[in-house]
């Protein structure tokens, strides 16, 4: 899959040093501009190729819906209280526009349907695929300093982390990726390659390419650099302070029998495994594309793997709350059991209307017998 994201690796591929240069290696004046040549392991590739040509589309099948029951679960149950669950549920959010963006890319390039003929669809799916990206990321960073400030500084928490101050700043980062991700939506075009498939890339006017390479850059740091340094060093400190509060808990256990904890602190060191769970797979999984955006990797097995590993981070979440969060499993079966309780109900219901009418009917032919009995017998 080719978009605007792997553009440097897809000219690298093509061995142009620019990306201007393959627009016009690709453009009307050379529609049939070959292939590049099988690389080194193109058998590995195409292996793993044919594997992601089929793993994607179950990835959307299956983190798309449980995204909005997680959704669902952490803004309309009870846990929607708590400012920690305004950022799950919108990392949830955006994860579903990540994958559903990444799904058109996948169905244009892996399926060649023509996803990106309709007439501004390619930049539409291209920003709303950066600024879901860009919020999915920053959002988790939320959640991990919100849980953070909480651990370290239990007394201000009341304070900083609230429900209004977690909305404040979903809705604050939402604006600020609407505004710096527009350029996308000027800068970027449909281009036809040489195989006649539709690929996203930046136009080839000097003014406008330069934009869209700095911006891009721009785009590395915010994304790729600042928020993942920030949740790795967070969640360390948090693992460490997690470390103390245990060995404390095991000696006041041993040698001072009934002197609980204080009841919040205990719940807030209760729910730093799903913290520490998911900042860590956000992290791990989206480690390895971003380095290859950084560093402009360009082996195409290498870039295969960390873009299916990244959007395999934004479907498994679902799965990280439910090992560990007890309070998100009691709300997800009590949400289950409603679902079968209504269905129960409707099937019931229609039963009892069947067997209402049997026996309408039923009786309105006996009915219909007597009445004829009874003219018989007039007669």
């Amino acid at each position: 899959m080719i978009d605007g994201r792997n553009l440097t690796t897809m000219c690298e591929s093509h061995n142009v040093n620019t990306t201007q240069g393959i627009m016009c290696h690709a453009g009307p004046e050379y529609p049939d501009f070959p292939p590049p040549p099988p690389p080194q392991g193109y058998e590995h590739f195409m292996a793993v190729n044919e594997f992601i040509k089929v793993a994607v589309p179950v990835i959307f099948a299956l983190g798309f819906p449980l995204n909005w029951v997680t959704f669902y679960i952490f803004s309309q149950s009870k846990l929607r209280d708590a400012s920690s669950s305004r950022y799950i549920a919108a990392i949830a959010f955006v994860d579903n526009g990540v994958i559903l963006t990444h799904l058109m890319h996948h169905l244009s390039g892996y399926y060649q349907i023509p996803v990106f003929a309709l007439h501004g669809a390619c930049q539409m799916i291209n920003y709303f695929n950066f600024m879901c990206t860009f919020l999915s990321i920053w959002y988790t960073t939320a959640l991990v300093i919100d849980k953070f400030i909480g651990l370290y500084w239990p007394v201000q928490r009341s304070e900083y982390c609230t429900e209004f101050r977690a909305k404040c700043v979903a809705v604050s980062l939402a604006i600020f990726s609407v505004v710096f991700y527009h350029h996308l939506v000027w800068t970027m075009g449909p281009l036809k390659i040489f195989n006649g498939q539709i690929i996203c890339v930046p136009y080839q006017a000097p003014g406008l390419l330069d934009t869209w390479y700095t911006l891009n850059k721009v785009d590395y740091v915010i994304v790729a650099i600042i928020p993942y340094i920030t949740i790795v060093i967070l969640l360390f400190l948090i693992v460490v302070r997690v470390c103390k509060y245990r060995t404390n808990e095991r000696q006041l256990n041993g040698s001072i029998r009934g002197r609980p904890s204080n009841v919040s602190t205990q719940q807030e060191f209760k729910t730093m495994p799903l913290v520490i769970v998911v900042g860590t797979a956000t992290v791990t999984l989206g480690l390895l594309t971003n380095v290859c955006r950084i560093f402009e990797v360009v082996q195409h097995v290498v870039i295969t793997v960390a873009t299916f590993l990244s959007q395999v981070s934004f479907s498994c979440k679902f799965f990280l709350y439910v090992v560990t969060s007890e309070k998100f499993r009691d709300q997800l079966f009590g949400l289950c059991r409603q679902i079968v309780y209504k269905l129960l109900r409707v099937f019931h219901c229609n039963g009892r209307e069947t067997e209402r009418t049997f026996i309408s009917v039923n009786q309105q032919t006996d009915d219909i017998h007597e009445f004829e009995c009874i003219v018989e017998c007039a007669v």
